[in-house]
C-alpha cells in the first residue's frame, strides 16, 4: 500500500486531495534525521518544505521511497544527487509562489524608497516627524531583475505599470522576451551602473555565490538599493553591511539569509535595511496553492505514473 509521509507545515488542503484519492498519508512534523530515518522506509512519498532537510542518509535508507514533493520553488534542502542515483523523483511547484514573492518583492522597495519602517516606528513613539520622512518615486528608475523566471517576469510586468525602466541579467533571456515584456537584456557589469533598484530571483550557484560583494557595490550609485528575495549567499552580507555604513549604497531589501533562521542579523538595528524572516511565500493563497499543486502532482505520479515539474 503506498503512504505519503507530510514531514513540514503543508496546508490541509493537500490533506483532503490524498483522502479524495484514498492514498494514506501521516503528518509527523518537527522529525530529527534519525527519526525519518527510522520511519522512511514505510513511505513511497515525502512532502517537506524549507524546514526539512531531506539528506544522503534519509534517502539512501527510504527503500520504497518514490517521490519528494516541495510545495514551493527552492529545493537546496534535498540532496538531489542522492535521490537521482536512488531513482527518486523530486518536483516542485514553481508557479505558486510567484505572486507572492513578487508582491513582497515591491513591499521592500516601498519600504525603503518611502521610509516606510522609519515612519512607522517614529509614529508608533508618537511623533509627527512628517518633514524628515522625503522619499522617492518608483517612475524612471532603472530596475535591474537577475534572474528571469516566472517570478522576474512577474516583478518586470509590475515594473511597467509603475513607468520604471526594466534590465534584465538572465543567460537564458531571449529576443523575444525583451520585445515581449519591454525590457533589455544587458550584462551583470553592465546592469551596476544603471541600477537605481537591483533585485534577485536566480538560483544560488557557484556562479551567483556573493555577485554582491565589495567589488560589485563599488561599480553602482550610491543611491542604489539591493533586493534580496531569493537565497542568502547572493550577497556578502560584510560587504554589503560595510557598503550601507559608509554611505556607498542607500539601503538594502532583504528576505533571505545565508544562514537561517538568522537570529542575530549583522543588519540589526541599522538605518536603510529592511528585514523579513523569509516570507516570500507565506500568504495564505500562496500556501493553499502550492499544497494543492504538489498534492496533485503526488496523486499523478503515484497512481498514473505521471511525471509534472520535475527538479532537475
Amino acid at each position: 500500500m503506498k503512504k505519503i509521509l507530510i514531514a513540514d507545515n503543508i496546508s490541509s488542503v493537500a490533506n483532503k486531495i490524498f483522502e479524495e484519492n484514498e492514498l494514506l498519508f501521516d503528518i509527523k512534523i518537527g522529525l530529527s534525521e534519525d527519526e525519518l530515518i527510522s520511519i522512511i522506509p514505510e513511505y513511497s512519498a515525502l512532502l517537506v518544505r524549507s524546514g526539512v532537510t531531506v539528506t544522503r542518509k534519509i534517502i539512501d535508507n527510504a527503500s520504497v521511497l518514490k517521490v519528494i514533493g516541495r510545495p514551493g520553488v527552492g529545493v537546496d534542502n534535498v540532496d538531489l544527487a542522492a535521490a537521482s542515483e536512488n531513482n527518486i523523483i523530486v518536483m516542485n511547484t514553481p508557479l505558486g509562489n510567484v505572486q507572492a514573492t513578487a508582491e513582497l518583492t515591491f513591499a521592500l522597495i516601498h519600504s525603503l524608497f518611502r521610509k516606510i519602517t522609519d515612519a512607522n516606528n517614529s509614529m508608533h513613539a508618537n511623533k509627527w516627524d512628517k518633514k524628515i520622512f522625503i522619499g522617492n518615486e518608483l517612475n524612471k528608475k532603472n530596475i535591474v531583475i537577475v534572474g528571469f523566471g516566472n517570478i522576474g517576469k512577474k516583478i518586470s510586468q509590475i515594473s511597467i505599470a509603475y513607468g520604471m525602466k526594466v534590465f534584465v541579467v538572465s543567460k537564458s533571456i531571449s529576443v523575444k522576451d525583451e520585445r515581449e515584456y519591454n525590457v533589455k537584456a544587458v550584462s551583470f557589469d553592465e546592469s551596476l551602473e544603471l541600477a537605481d533598484i537591483i533585485t534577485f530571483h536566480n538560483k544560488l550557484s557557484a556562479q551567483s555565490k556573493y555577485m554582491i560583494n565589495s567589488e560589485s557595490i563599488s561599480k553602482m550609485k550610491d543611491s542604489a538599493v539591493v533586493i534580496n528575495c531569493a537565497r542568502g549567499g547572493i550577497v556578502n552580507e560584510s560587504d554589503l553591511k560595510e557598503a550601507i555604513q559608509n554611505k556607498k549604497i542607500y539601503g538594502y531589501g532583504v528576505d533571505v539569509y545565508e544562514n537561517e533562521p538568522d537570529l542575530k542579523s549583522i543588519f540589526t538595528g541599522m538605518n536603510n535595511v529592511v528585514m523579513t524572516p523569509h516570507i516570500g511565500a507565506s500568504t495564505k493563497e500562496a500556501q493553499e496553492k502550492v499544497a494543492k499543486l504538489i498534492a496533485e502532482q503526488i496523486v499523478d505520479y503515484l497512481l498514473h505514473d505521471k511525471i509534472s515539474n520535475q527538479v532537475k
